[in-house]
């Protein structure tokens, strides 16, 4: 008898085979991807951190710009903190 997954079939890239990749993501689903909330998203759009374009009224951000973010360098309190803040 065959072994039985409960897992769906699986691509090289730990997707569904039957979902294509997305280009572009909303500002809910961006925030989602991130596991960051769609405030603090508007927040990294309003100082540059993510590159977002507008397409009508919606904002979307590219799946490229999203990837980018993860891989970069983020400000934490200890780095460049003013001079008692940090410890």
């Amino acid at each position: 008898m065959p072994e039985v997954s409960s897992f769906p079939e699986l691509t090289s890239r730990h997707q569904p085979a039957s979902q294509p990749q997305k280009l572009l993501y909303d500002r809910k689903s961006a925030a989602y991807v991130l596991s960051i909330s769609v405030r603090a998203l508007d927040y990294l759009i309003a100082h540059k951190r993510l590159n977002a374009i507008r397409l009508g009224k919606k904002i979307m951000l590219g799946h490229g710009e999203l990837v980018k973010f993860c891989r970069s360098n983020h400000f934490t309190l200890t780095q460049n903190a003013p001079h008692g803040l940090a410890s």
